[in-house]
């Protein structure tokens, strides 16, 4: 299961930095990446990540890094004193979605771990992040993705009558 299938949506998550967004986000390729704070080779990820957000926000991509740890000070600290070596979204599975709908079906025994998701919501990868795939699952996933434009409504109004 997992690879070539449709992702689950994955609610119960508390946002500790970044924009809240579904999981997967609509019409964005997602990363799904799994870590802790205590886990050594999850922080070496970190720079990793922040610098896949930077590059390709503009081209679709949302990075959101979960954890199951549940002392929100202890990890709202640990994520500000992260800083922007942690750029990207990060959020709690408070109520263990995560677990049950994606990373206990996709077999996953370890972390960090992360999971590739198309604009679609067909999750590409399931594996490292440091393993070259996921790169090239996210390039792949971003080349056929067209982020999802929003219409602004036009203003017709003049100067004046905004002003007043």
């Amino acid at each position: 299961m997992v690879v070539g299938s449709q992702c689950p949506k994955i609610g119960g998550l508390d946002f500790l930095k970044g924009d809240p967004c579904e999981l997967p986000c609509p019409g964005h390729v997602t990363v799904i990446e799994m870590w802790a704070t205590w886990c050594g080779p999850c922080r070496q990820m970190f720079p990793h990540l922040t610098d896949l957000q930077r590059k390709n926000k503009g081209r679709g991509l949302r990075v959101v890094g979960v954890t199951n740890e549940q002392n929100n000070a202890k990890l709202k600290q640990f994520v500000a004193e992260m800083g922007y070596g942690m750029d990207y979204t990060v959020a709690v599975d408070a109520d263990g979605e995560l677990e049950q709908k994606l990373s206990g079906p996709a077999g996953v025994r370890g972390i960090p771990h992360a999971f590739v998701v198309d604009g679609g919501g067909v999750v590409k990868y399931s594996g490292h992040p440091s393993d070259p795939q996921f790169a090239s699952a996210i390039e792949s996933a971003l080349q056929a993705c067209k982020p999802v434009q929003v219409a602004l409504a036009l203003i017709s109004s003049t100067r004046e009558e905004l002003m007043a």
